[in-house]
Order: structure tokens, then sequence, then C-alpha cells
């Protein structure tokens, strides 16, 4: 029974993570504690901070465009055309580097992601889960201590065969608050139900009941800008760190890699920005150590691998940035494989990272005041 356990879970992670939740070590109750329908209000404000990689950003659009406008039919790009489409990749992959890097020297930001996957283990049955994140970070500075106020939730909302005997094991709930003092307080989730959509994002809310964790005040990691990586050297970054825990790049894909970005659209935006979709060439992407690193690690497997059935759908990243290079939101469908013992799983999913670097949605002040009601439960 173990190893049926433990081969779902390596085969769903990429949607789940195996719940550490144990009985009688639920800790003080707290209301309260995540304001669901306050969150992520100004998803299409501009934002004012000037992001570390703008001018690059706007040097790739320009390299891009040189060669778009040499390619124009009835007034519009030939999107088609194949020097439009080696430009649009060779801008597209720089820019999203961009966009993940900028993220490292910013003073504050917040994103949201709903993950929505479905895993398929043949004869052992089916999954279909509901993952969402919420991560907001102001890194200290002159004016201001540097904070974090991240929560992961999982649910399985749908399950056929041996799985539905063990979706409780699947479904999780994690808060963690660094405050201050840079110390880490972690609240632990219980009776995660599916709630009403969110006003702005658009997608049913994941709700639960909290509890003070056991990792209560202990040392973090300080809330500081990341130093700054030159463009020159990403792509040594992205490989050199591929099998760490704390990367820059999202989606797992060295998005950098030789060849790795198959077709590029770049759309530009009447009010401003832009609009890029990106075909990643799942054959390349499993001939490259750090993407599968990042692949394997993330998943929990030792063999997974990208899957497109030869329909160009395996693995597809759609991305909005700001004109200054920021991202509003990026999107990232994926089919992968992965077997594990005797069992062969399929997992597709489709994720949507919402951004946001408003005064408002990135004030921590009620997070705080919460935190500070729970450590009086505490006993602290």
């Amino acid at each position: 029974m173990k190893k049926i356990v433990r081969a779902f879970s390596v085969i769903i992670a990429p949607i789940l993570f195996v719940c550490a939740l144990f009985a009688g070590c639920k800790g003080k109750e707290v209301d309260n504690v995540v304001d669901f329908n306050g969150i992520m209000r100004d998803i299409d404000i501009k934002p004012e901070e000037a992001p570390a990689y703008e001018q690059y950003s706007k040097q790739a659009i320009a390299d891009y465009e040189a060669v778009a406008n040499q390619h124009m039919t009835d007034g519009e790009v030939d999107i088609e055309n194949e020097e439009v489409v080696k430009a649009a990749s060779a801008a597209a992959a720089k820019l999203y580097a961009y966009a993940c890097y900028n993220e490292r020297t910013l003073n504050k930001y917040v994103y949201f992601s709903h993950q929505k996957g479905d895993t398929d283990l043949g004869g052992s049955g089916s999954a279909t889960a509901i993952r969402q994140e919420y991560y907001l970070r102001v890194n200290e500075s002159e004016q201001t201590c540097g904070y974090r106020y991240h929560y992961t939730l999982k649910k399985v909302s749908e399950s056929t065969g041996l799985v539905s005997g063990f979706k409780s094991f699947f479904e999780s709930a994690r808060l963690r608050v660094t405050d201050k003092t840079d110390l880490l307080y972690r609240f632990e989730g219980d009776n995660i139900t599916i709630g009403d959509e969110h006003p702005t994002l658009g997608c049913p809310m994941l709700n639960c009941e909290w509890s003070t964790g056991k990792d209560w005040g202990k040392p973090d990691v300080v809330m500081k800008k990341s130093e700054f990586i030159e463009p020159d050297k990403i792509g040594q970054d992205i490989v050199s760190n591929a099998g760490n825990d704390n990367i820059t790049i999202h989606g797992n894909i060295n998005i950098l890699a030789e060849n790795i970005v198959k077709n590029a659209t770049i759309v530009k935006e009447d009010e401003g920005g832009y609009f890029v979709i990106m075909t990643v060439d799942t054959a390349v992407a499993n001939r490259d150590d750090a993407s599968l690193k990042m692949l394997r690690k993330a998943n929990g497997s030792d063999n997974c691998v990208w899957v497109d059935d030869g329909d160009d759908s395996g693995l597809m990243i759609i991305f909005r940035l700001w004109d200054n290079g920021l991202f509003r939101f990026y999107n990232v469908k994926e089919r992968w494989s992965g077997k594990i013992q005797t069992f062969n799983g399929t997992a597709d999913s489709l994720t949507t990272y919402y951004y946001s670097y408003s005064d408002k949605d990135c004030d921590m002040t009620k997070n705080l005041e919460t935190l500070e009601k729970a450590k009086e439960l505490k006993g602290q």
C-alpha cells in the first residue's frame, strides 16, 4: 500500500504534493488568515517602478521589429515569414528571461497562480486537481523592512480508480510569513474547499481553515534584492542553478538554450506592452540537461519528459508584458509523462500567473496584524 501511495505522489507531483499533516499536530486555529477577495485587485494598473532589464527588453523588441518591418503584407507583419519567426523566437526568449530576472531586483511585487491539471495513470485511475499559489514579497530597503507572505493550496476536484482512495494524501495547504525579524512563521490548512469566483482573476478560489504550524519563529532567508545578472550571463545562470530549490527562471525551461523556442509570435498591444506566444520544442527541451533537471526536480521524478504527440501543443508559454518588460501574466501549458516502478502516468496542466505591483496589492499591514494575533494565540 505504501508503495502505491509513493508512486502516485511522484506521478501527480506537478499538480499535487504529498500532504504532511499529521493527527495530533494541529496548532492554534486562526481566523481571517487569508482575505481571498482582497487580493490582486490592481493587475491592470501599470507598475511605477522601473525594472532592471527594461532597456534590454526594449532592445529585444527593437531587434525583432527591425526584421518584422521588412516583411509586411497589407500593412500587417507577415508573422509566418521564416525570418520573422526566427527573429520573434529569439526576441521572445529574451523577453521572457528578462521578465523573470526583473523580479530579483524589484522593491515589491505579488503574483497569484491558478493551475488545473489532469493526470492519467491508465488502469490505476485518474485525477483532476487545482493548485493555487499566492506570493507577496517586499524587499528590504531604506524605507521598509523585508517581508514575505506566501501560501499554496492543493485540492483534488475529481478522481477515479485507486486514486480516489488516497486523494486526501495529495491535498494540502501551507502559508509562510516572514516578518521584519527575518523569522519564518508557518500556518497549516485543513478542510480545503472550492469557493466563489474571484472578482478580478475570474477563477474559483480555494479556501480552508488555518492553524499555526510547527515552523514558528525559525530563522528564514532575509528578504533582500538579489544581485543583478548581466544579460549575457543569464543563460549560464539558468544552467548553473537548474538543480537548486530557488531558481529565477520560471516554467522549468532553459529558455535561452539554442533552438529551444520552436516558433513565436509577438503582438504590440494598442494600450502599450506586448502579447507573446511561444511554442517550445519538446525534443530540444528533452535533450537539454538544465531543462530536464528543473522539470524532474519540480515533479519529484528522475525520468519524466515532455510530450507533444506531434501537435506542437505539448509545451507552450503565453505571456503578456507591460511596455517596460514586467510580466502582466504568463501561462504555461504542458504535457509530460513519467514512469515510477510499474506505474506509467501522463499529466496535462495549464497554469496562469497574474502579477501586480501596486502599493495596495503589496501592502503587508493586514497580514502582519493577523500574524501578531496568531503569535498571541500561540503564546508568544
